[in-house]
């Protein structure tokens, strides 16, 4: 299963879920979706008062100056694919950066999705499905808990982008 499919559940999944706790038709409301590189993001309203709660801000401060490990995965996707996404974390997340929570100020903005993969948490082993979007200055990315934020609204809908057929 691809990263874009698993997406594509956990989307559905949710949608259906939070329609179904309000009391909503959801025959009629429900869009499945398939989202990766390339598609747009619109931020919903934050969970929280002030910050959005599943949505953090990378600032790179420093790019590591040493060449990616030259492993199977390097050898067989290169650094990184901007069509696909592959290997979009190995790619920024090295070297420095400084984080913080995102500002609620930015509902209703776009960000082009950069790329979207399940990684591992460190603390418990279990997956996570992260999405990163690009962020609103030269290298930002916004690190999205897709399946949260998409529960609760903090990603309020995908933009599809065309594509050849």
């Amino acid at each position: 299963m691809s990263i874009k499919a698993t997406v594509y559940t956990v989307v559905s999944m949710f949608l259906c879920t939070s329609l179904c706790a309000q009391n909503r038709p959801f025959q009629e409301d429900v869009k499945e979706y398939e989202v990766g590189a390339g598609d747009t993001a619109v931020l919903g309203k934050s969970k929280g008062a002030e910050v959005y709660a599943y949505l953090d801000l990378y600032r790179k401060t420093r790019w590591d100056p040493a060449d990616l490990v030259q492993d199977s995965f390097t050898l067989k996707y290169g650094a990184y694919d901007s069509a696909t996404g592959n290997g979009f974390y190995r790619y920024f997340f090295r070297g420095d950066f400084d984080v913080a929570e995102l500002p609620n100020e930015f509902k209703g903005r776009k960000c082009e999705i950069l790329g979207v993969e399940v990684l591992k948490k460190k603390e418990t082993g279990e997956d996570i499905n992260v999405m990163y979007l690009k962020g609103f200055q030269e290298n930002t990315v916004i690190w999205v808990d897709f399946d949260d934020a998409v529960k609760y609204m903090e990603i309020e809908r995908f933009i599809a982008k065309k594509r050849r057929k």
